[in-house]
């Protein structure tokens, strides 16, 4: 049996609300370890929930600066790639305080069904470094390095 659109879904609210709650905890515990992020530019490699959470949490004063208050998202499209694994490409739309988009980026996650339920063990960034860039720069905000 493979990953059904409901079980994909509900993971992705799971993903959005723990951002729009800056939880690193509840972030670092939708990946698998090892988890992979990659985009144009770089990849990286979190070994650890330790080490994920550490990330997260020194990227939300940027995220609080730039005016994120809210996070939803739409899958987009799905991929089985095996009974355990799906490819799917999802969107998260980024809001402030009154509901006003913010920005926007898509994204593939390969998620895995593990004992543990699913776990992001890919995630493929397409235009997320473009939006943030843009959004800082409309809002004047200086990004580090």
């Amino acid at each position: 049996m493979t990953i059904s659109a409901d079980r994909l879904d509900e993971y992705f609210t799971r993903y959005a609300a723990a951002l729009t709650n800056f939880d690193a905890e509840a972030s670092a515990r939708l990946w698998a370890e090892p988890g992979v992020i990659v985009d144009d530019r770089a990849s990286m490699v979190a070994e650890s929930r330790e080490t994920m959470v550490e990330g997260l949490t020194m990227s939300y004063p940027l995220y609080k600066k730039l005016g994120l208050a809210s996070v939803r998202h739409e899958v987009l499209d799905s991929t089985d790639v095996s009974e355990k694994l799906a490819l799917v490409r999802v969107r998260f739309v980024f809001l402030d305080a009154s509901g006003a988009q913010l920005t926007d980026t898509t994204s593939y996650y390969l998620l895995r069904d593990g004992g543990s339920g699913l776990r992001a063990t890919v995630c493929i960034e397409t235009d997320a470094a473009e939006k943030i860039q843009e959004l800082a720069a409309s809002r004047g905000v200086e990004l580090p390095g």
